[in-house]
């Protein structure tokens, strides 16, 4: 969003967003398309996180457990039941969010570096269960999954991730913009007030943790329906490291800073992985550099710019010299000009 903008500005800039998205299969070769969709799926994971780390103020290092569990949720119900992908996707949220609902039960009742090592510990937990249970996950070989035939079409998948992503930030923008999203916010700056004024503080963290999780679980959804594959590495500590990188790259203060540090994340990491087996640690060392030269990310960075200098516009502005009203006393005399300061 632009710094200052306006009501009708940020919805003509949103829908202008939309609409480039919208053509870009007719403007980008297939191979980029591909690359698109993988970039949708990490938006939804970074923002559908930041509603923890931005919004909240909590650290996690487990939101691999509800991104793996949503992929998981996908295969399994193909390949036990028999339920087609469309079927796995819908379900997928509602399974993850339970995981996040068990494991935020436990978690939120500490804070700080407590917080994220538990929660790095369920999702561990998680990941050892499924890497070692073959006879329903199929261990470490994975889970394959058999996407229906339209799905195979390149420009039906970049539409069905682009309508599902964009759905889900809709939610994720309505909460944010809610009371609900207000209390988590005066959570995160002052818990100890937000305590006094009656705020239950464990239960909002649950609440924020919770839907947290399902909007992850459906961004795993769609992993696995584009992979056609969920692999245990989807459980494993670096996936949970991913959207905290995205996160901090993007701006964790801004609403689509994660969704540009998403964005620079997977680029990077598609062209990195092209000449090295490490793109994690590249990434990490480009997160460096961006936390030390633009500790508020690059999308919080640049919006910082703009509100300072509209700021300095607005105090170097001189005052306006308008009509004074007329007064009932003698002074000042009627039709003189005086100075008014505007609020």
């Amino acid at each position: 969003m632009m710094a200052g903008a306006t009501g009708p500005w940020r919805l003509i800039a949103t829908f202008a967003g939309l609409a480039v998205l919208a053509l870009l299969p007719w403007v980008i070769d297939e191979s980029n398309l591909f690359l698109m969709v993988d970039v949708l799926i990490a938006v939804l994971f970074a923002m559908s996180y930041n509603l923890v780390l931005g919004q909240t103020g909590l650290l996690s290092f487990g939101h691999a457990a509800f991104f793996g569990a949503g992929a998981y949720t996908v295969a399994l119900l193909q390949m036990h039941l028999d339920l087609p992908v469309p079927v796995g996707m819908v379900v997928a949220p509602f399974v993850a969010g339970l995981l996040a609902l068990v494991i935020g039960f436990f978690t939120v009742r500490v804070s700080g570096m407590y917080f994220a090592m538990l929660t790095l510990a369920f999702s561990q937990l998680v990941f050892a269960i499924v890497a070692g249970w073959y006879s329903f996950t199929g261990g470490d070989n994975g889970a394959p999954v058999m996407p229906p035939d339209f799905l195979f079409n390149t420009i039906n998948l970049y539409y069905l991730t682009l309508a599902v992503v964009t759905a889900g930030i809709v939610v994720i923008r309505l909460i944010v913009s809610s009371p609900f999203g207000a209390a988590l916010a005066a959570i995160r700056e002052n818990p100890q007030r937000a305590s006094f004024v009656g705020l239950n503080i464990r239960l909002y963290q649950l609440a924020a943790f919770t839907v947290s999780g399902a909007l992850t679980g459906l961004a795993g959804a769609l992993r696995a329906s584009f992979h056609q594959m969920a692999f245990p590495s989807l459980l494993f500590w670096p996936q949970s490291a991913e959207p905290v990188l995205m996160t901090l790259a993007g701006g964790m203060h801004t609403f689509f800073g994660p969704a540009v540090g998403a964005a620079i994340f997977t680029v990077l990491n598609f062209f990195v992985a092209s000449y090295t087996d490490y793109p994690l640690f590249i990434f990490g060392v480009v997160v460096l550099l961006l936390v030390l030269f633009l500790p508020e990310g690059v999308l919080g960075t640049i919006l910082g710019k703009h509100r300072r200098g509209w700021r300095r516009q607005a105090a170097t502005k001189p005052p306006e010299v308008v009509a004074a009203a007329p007064a009932s006393s003698p002074e000042p005399a009627a039709g003189s000009m005086q100075t008014v300061q505007r609020p």
